[in-house]
């Protein structure tokens, strides 16, 4: 057949304890595995699937279709519930993968075997590339688990299962030792906000205790705002192994798990040479007394964190190990083992893991100087150079860089295919170029930034990608559940590499104080760019401190007068603040740098004419192209500038006609409505003009 590549959905399947089934009673094990593969065969060719392979009590599955995986998993999870029952997991996952002969290879195959790994017995998970699929089938409920940091996967994977009637469908539950104040209230927030289903609640299957390294001590190490120590590269030699929880339900356990951790700290202590072992009542003292995990790190100079986690299923117990690099913030290794219960389960658990993480641990101490996860060496030193030289051109954010870096882009692909770099490159052309500078027609820009994500995720699933599915899952499709569901996990993950969009969504929403939180984390990170200062403008201004907004103008106008996105939006206070010279002072910065005819630049052109009093026909100049294109269905938001401008004009039928135009277009701009300056008054007054066409958009909580 030879080897050729394909876009496909990979399903693993896995009979828990059937190892330890065999040993209580090999005729019922090979009894059950016999119907698993009768019954696996049937519904497998009933829904379309191609099996590539038995190993053991396992199987792995492809499909052309994420639909038909999910389809099939749930008619034989149905049908595994039957007598004799059969405790399968399921993992689903879509990607890019290699075929050769009996085989398949790939990152995708990686990460479905790993999703199956931490799933529970009678359940189906899947990775949100899957549940992004399934979004317009009604018919199927999902509910979001947690982000995981699979070894051997880069980029953090968020995982969902679905429900049904006829499922296990675990709940989500955050183990956080003692977070910061300030990120605990924004998880609380985003909890509360998420609802229903795909709440942010309890989940006691594959969660690790304890994720405050990863969470929210991230903003503690990027800002060191408590004044911690940064961890010095002896702490490369330590690992602290967290108190194992007892998620069982049960507190005869809580002895259990308490004699499995001490084990594990006995076995490392003994087969760890150039690695020492916290002493377990230094790390206990530590979280008595209320400390993050952070802390911790910091001030015992811990380089590595053991995590535990015991579950129970009728007589199976379950471990859950994660590894984590306290420096890095990221996980090494995560593993799950099961065990039939008996006299002698910590000892066995214990042997089966202390080898695998001495070996994971030690080979990470070897390396660490070695590698680095943040720049990775390119074969390719063309491709590199033409990423360079794109990347660079559409960071100038003009119409002419853009579509001389389009061209580069396609070249890369050309040379490159299955480099993810080209396609996030378009991607973000068509996302930032289309959506806020309407260089492109808005179909045009939607239908191509989906096509380029959707291929640039396939390769390779990176925080960048994910965050520019965000930005125009929101902006072009207004998909709100979506938003608020990913949103939710910016208080557990290290922030995207853009977070002043968080700061922006929050500015939409009304949410003041927390874009000014997102502004203040984007501004410790990139303190020379002005967009995270022109977000915490904008939240002051709109939460009615015009003091505070003014203050910070003051202090930075002239500081960053010649960044786009700063200029851009702190113009539009300066105007609806009443500060004419300074708004047309920066208006003429931006028609002197910037050229093009973006909509938001021809109504910042109107707004200074009419104030300047010139000739009504030059400012009809400026409506006309408005007008334009809005009649050719570029993107970049006409409508709703047109409508602004007659709102400042107090023209209120004919900027209501303008408004509604908007929202019919769905327009990025009309995102909005909820705080625009010039709207207000006919908020307060709930005029049925402005109810009527705030009701179009299905807003969130």
């Amino acid at each position: 057949m030879g080897m050729h590549r394909k876009l496909t959905a990979i399903m693993f399947t896995d009979v828990q304890g059937y190892t330890a089934i065999m040993h209580e009673d090999e005729q019922r094990a090979l009894a059950l595995r016999r119907r698993h593969r009768t019954l696996f065969k049937e519904l497998t060719e009933q829904y379309r699937g191609t099996l590539v392979q038995y190993f053991g009590d396992g199987t792995l599955t492809i499909f052309d279709s994420a639909v038909d995986a999910v389809e099939c998993a749930l008619a034989l999870q149905k049908g595994f519930r039957e007598e004799p029952v059969i405790p399968v997991r399921i993992g689903i996952h879509v990607g890019d993968i290699v075929l050769a002969e009996d085989d398949i290879m790939g990152d995708a195959v990686n990460v479905a075997s790993r999703i199956e790994a931490v799933s529970v017995p009678g359940s189906i998970f899947f990775s949100g590339l899957v549940n992004d699929q399934l979004r317009s089938h009604k018919k199927f409920e999902t509910r979001f688990l947690d982000v995981f940091h699979f070894k051997n996967v880069k980029e953090p994977i968020p995982v969902f299962a679905l429900v049904d009637d006829d499922l296990e469908v675990p709940e989500r539950k955050a183990y956080i030792k003692d977070p910061s104040r300030e990120s605990a209230d924004l998880l609380s927030k985003y909890q509360n906000r998420v609802g229903g289903k795909r709440r942010l609640g309890a989940w006691a299957v594959g969660a690790v205790v304890v994720i405050g390294l990863l969470v929210v001590g991230y903003y503690a190490l990027i800002k060191n705002s408590n004044g911690l120590p940064t961890p010095s590269n002896k702490a490369l030699g330590s690992i602290a192994v967290l108190p194992v929880q007892n998620l069982t339900g049960e507190a005869q356990n809580d002895v259990l798990s308490e004699t499995i951790t001490d084990d594990l700290i006995a076995q490392l202590s003994d087969k760890l040479i150039t690695i020492k072992v916290v002493p377990k009542s230094l790390v206990q003292d530590y979280l008595d007394q209320g400390k993050s995990l952070q802390q911790m790190a910091a001030a015992l100079e811990v380089g590595y964190m053991l995590e535990g986690a015991l579950h129970q299923s009728d007589s199976l117990y379950n471990l859950d190990l994660r590894l984590a690099d306290a420096l890095e913030r990221v996980y090494l290794w995560s593993e799950r083992y099961d065990h039939v219960s008996g006299d002698n389960i910590a000892a066995t658990l214990q042997d089966r893991t202390s080898g695998v993480i001495t070996t994971e641990l030690s080979t990470h101490y070897r390396n660490r100087e070695k590698t680095s996860t943040q720049n990775q060496t390119l074969d390719n030193k063309d491709v590199n150079e033409l990423l360079a030289r794109a990347d660079a051109l559409t960071n100038k954010m003009d119409k002419e860089s853009m579509y001389q870096a389009m061209p580069l882009y396609q070249k890369v692909i050309q040379l490159e295919p299955n480099r993810a770099e080209g396609y996030i490159g378009l991607a973000r052309i068509y996302t930032i170029g289309g959506m806020i500078w309407g260089y492109f027609k808005q179909e045009e820009s939607r239908t191509r930034a989906a096509e380029y994500l959707e291929k640039s995720i396939a390769l390779k699933p990176t925080l960048e990608a994910s965050q520019y599915l965000l930005v125009s899952k929101f902006f072009f499709e207004h998909d709100f559940e979506y938003s608020e569901e990913h949103l939710s996990l910016v208080a557990i993950l290290p922030p995207f590499p853009d977070g002043a969009f968080y700061s922006v969504y929050s500015n939409m929403l009304g949410r003041f104080d927390e874009s000014i939180h997102f502004a203040e984390n984007y501004i410790d990170r990139f303190p020379d760019a002005g967009n995270g200062y022109a977000q915490m403008i904008r939240a002051y201004f709109l939460a009615g401190n015009w003091a505070k907004a003014d203050s910070l103008m003051n202090r930075c106008d002239s500081r960053f007068k010649h960044d786009l996105f700063y200029t851009r939006d702190v113009a539009m206070v300066h105007l609806n603040m009443g500060n004419f010279e300074a708004f047309k002072e920066m208006n003429n910065i931006l028609k002197t740098n910037f050229l093009d005819n973006a909509a938001v630049h021809l109504y910042y052109d109107a707004v200074a004419l009419h104030h300047d009093g010139a000739d009504p026909a030059k400012i009809q100049e400026k409506l006309n192209l408005l007008n334009e294109q809005y009649d050719q269905g570029m993107a970049g938001s006409p409508a709703w500038f047109l409508a602004m401008y007659y709102f400042y004009l107090k023209d209120e039928d004919t900027a209501f006609e303008w408004l509604k135009k908007s929202v019919e277009r769905r327009d990025v701009e009309t995102l909005w409505l909820k705080t625009e300056y010039w709207v207000q008054p006919y908020k307060k007054t709930n005029d049925p003009r402005y109810v009527a066409l705030y009701n179009q958009i299905d807003w969130p909580e």
